[in-house]
């Protein structure tokens, strides 16, 4: 592998694997429907659109999930004779070059993720990092080292059963991601059975698993393996945990021996849970105390995970990827110790993810004191219900549940936001769409 095209390079993981491949030196092209500010960064060739002329000299083309094989850019790479690559088989062939760390689960693997980063970096270890999400301290998506490697491992690809590391974290499991019956499509499992039976996968190849006390589903599936646990009953867990609204501390208990006191800077009770399993992770690795507890108090945040944007009218703008019931749930939960008015810009993501979970969404956002749904970003899917009509369904349901709710499209929204913010109001931009722009638009734009 000397040159290698990638299809989808504006998407966070595609563009992290570029950057480090251009760190050991291979040659990089790449295209995209909307090549944008990822892509260009990376400073190599980048088409616009997907063609079979996009391929030249290269001998390896790397293929993200949701593109079928049948493409005929994929068909073009096969008859011309190169290797072809998923994203995720890719992934696992550079993880296997070094001792690995891999972080998955439903929800906070970005930030368990990027909280590992900052302790291999306190650590001085010279870490080689790939990111679903930026990091100032990377920075960006992806740090190329010649130290262990550490990877976020997305669980809504199957192929990522096959990802071998030394040590396997699984933050959580919930059946996301999973096709509704009778659908399939190539970024979602077919059941919560065979979403179950890739985590096993997964967790079976790692010489050391971490998943927590409090999640069953994960107990059940890494019986048998060489395991740690964090949580309360586990191998490590907080004690004297103090909650306020920019951050937290806590005592780190490790098998009934105090580490010291943990310091946060990003808040709620769920970072808690993600810097625990960012801990004994680094603990089953090798890494002593002292660095867990600088890496931690270090890290800065993930971008788009609670990231205050700035004010408009006196009212906070604050934006966040989470995209699932529970994810809401936990943020909204973050959102209250601010003491603010809760109101919510929530674009739903997916369209097979929205019309199996929507009465979960509008059941998790009933705590916000205002919610504002935006049409479903669909990330191209197609479905037989429109993206608008999805919406107003959560909007209906959460009228009825008594919520002061309204369905309208992104620029209405914008205007609304702008026109009724108040000092005692936080903005919530809620989705892992493109709902972000509204948070900066609404900071940034009179």
């Amino acid at each position: 592998m000397t040159r290698v095209h990638i299809m989808g390079l504006e998407g966070v993981g595609m563009s992290a694997l570029a950057r480090l491949l251009r760190g050991e030196g291979i040659e990089v092209t790449g295209c995209d429907l909307a090549p944008g500010r990822r892509a260009e960064s990376l400073g190599v060739p980048v088409h616009r659109g997907h063609d079979p002329g996009h391929l030249q000299e290269e001998d390896t083309l790397v293929v993200p999930t949701p593109i079928p094989l049948d493409h005929p850019e994929v068909e073009e790479a096969r008859r011309k004779g190169m290797q072809v690559l998923r994203r995720m088989e890719l992934l696992a062939h550079l993880l296997r070059q070094r001792p690995s760390l891999g972080v998955t689960g439903t929800h906070g693997k970005t930030t368990t993720t990027g909280m590992l980063a900052s302790i291999l970096l306190a650590a001085g270890l010279d870490p080689w990092v790939l990111l679903g999400g930026e990091l100032s301290l990377l920075p960006g998506n992806a740090r190329f080292g010649l130290g262990p490697r550490l990877a976020e491992v997305d669980e809504s690809d199957p192929l990522f059963q096959e990802v071998e590391v030394a040590v396997a974290v699984a933050t959580n499991l919930e059946a996301d991601h999973i096709a509704p019956a009778g659908q399939r499509a190539p970024n979602y499992h077919a059941s919560l059975e065979e979403l179950e039976k890739a985590m096993r996968g997964f967790l079976s190849r790692a010489k050391t698993v971490v998943v927590p006390t409090f999640d069953p589903r994960l107990l059940r599936l890494s019986q048998g393996f060489p395991r740690k646990l964090f949580g309360e009953g586990g191998d490590l867990w907080a004690e004297e945990t103090e909650l306020g609204p920019t951050g937290s501390r806590f005592q780190l208990v490790y098998q009934g021996r105090t580490l010291g006191e943990a310091r946060l800077q990003v808040p709620g009770a769920h970072n808690v849970q993600n810097a625990l399993a960012a801990a004994l992770a680094a603990l089953s690795f090798g890494v002593e105390p002292k660095a867990i507890l600088e890496g931690l108090a270090r890290f800065p945040g993930v971008g788009r995970r609670f990231q205050k944007i700035g004010e408009v009218r006196g009212a906070w703008v604050v934006d966040d990827y989470a995209h699932h019931p529970t994810e809401l749930k936990a943020t909204l939960a973050t959102a209250k110790l601010l003491g603010r008015r809760v109101r919510v810009l929530f674009q739903p993501h997916r369209l097979l993810r929205t019309q199996e979970l929507w009465e979960g969404f509008a059941e998790a956002l009933s705590s916000a004191h205002e919610v504002v749904v935006l049409p479903v970003y669909t990330a191209g899917e197609k479905a037989g219900i429109t993206p608008e009509a999805l919406s107003r369904r959560i909007a209906e349901r959460l009228l009825a549940l008594g919520k002061s709710a309204r369905f309208l499209d992104k620029e209405e929204a914008l205007a609304y936001a702008r026109a009724t913010a108040t000092p005692e109001d936080l903005w919530l931009t809620l989705g892992a769409g493109d709902v972000t722009e509204l948070a900066w638009r609404l900071v940034h734009e009179d």
